[in-house]
């Protein structure tokens, strides 16, 4: 585990530029990266690569910072800090890449998969939880929460089947931008650190 002051300057740097990169396409959401409307996480292509590099820790700080940024923007009933603090925990706790071989663009596709359907799942929980029994409405979701691409309004199965949709589309589209985005930002921390070591 690293304590904040052991971060070398320039990982802390790298670290908060391309998390306000993640953080301002989670809110942009380009289109033309979507499929069928729906982006991927970009939240969860960041901290893959962090907690895999840095530890639990930092990825529990990483995590709590940015989810904690994105729901200062936006307003919903869910948030996804819970999947995000899980997934930190779980990456890094695993063996240090920066001491090892790197993972295969495969390996993180499929963790980047897992990940993001870990988030929308423990979003879907807390808009399941939040529901009104009584009422046959389901709370509107979070800023974030693929299901969103319901029209407000919708309920019962209609919101069901969209967000099983976005869940899974959302999970596609993050699998297939890992080996593209979470492989370079874990080289680049990785060697970073390296240089500082080494």
């Amino acid at each position: 585990m690293k304590l904040a002051a052991a971060w070398s300057r320039s990982v802390l740097v790298g670290a908060g530029a391309t998390g306000l990169v993640a953080l301002f396409l989670s809110l942009s959401s380009p289109g033309w990266l979507g499929l069928g409307g729906v982006g991927p996480n970009w939240l969860v292509l960041w901290l893959l690569p962090w907690a895999l590099s840095q530890g639990s820790t930092a990825g529990l700080v990483g995590a709590c910072i940015l989810g904690f940024a994105l729901e200062t923007v936006t307003i919903g009933a869910a948030t996804p800090l819970y999947g995000l603090a899980l997934l930190a925990w779980s990456w890094g706790r695993r063996t240090r890449y920066r001491q090892i071989s790197f993972p295969s663009p495969a390996t993180l596709a499929i963790q980047a998969s897992l990940g993001s359907l870990l988030v929308d799942v423990t979003l879907m929980l807390q808009l399941r939880l939040l529901a009104d029994p009584r009422s046959s409405h389901v709370q509107p979701g979070s800023g974030i929460l693929s299901s969103d691409v319901a029209a407000v309004g919708w309920f019962g199965r209609e919101i069901t089947d969209a967000g099983l949709y976005g869940t899974i589309a959302a999970a596609l589209v993050t699998g297939f931008l890992a080996p593209l985005v979470s492989m370079p930002l874990l080289r680049l921390w990785c060697h970073m650190d390296r240089s500082r070591h080494g």
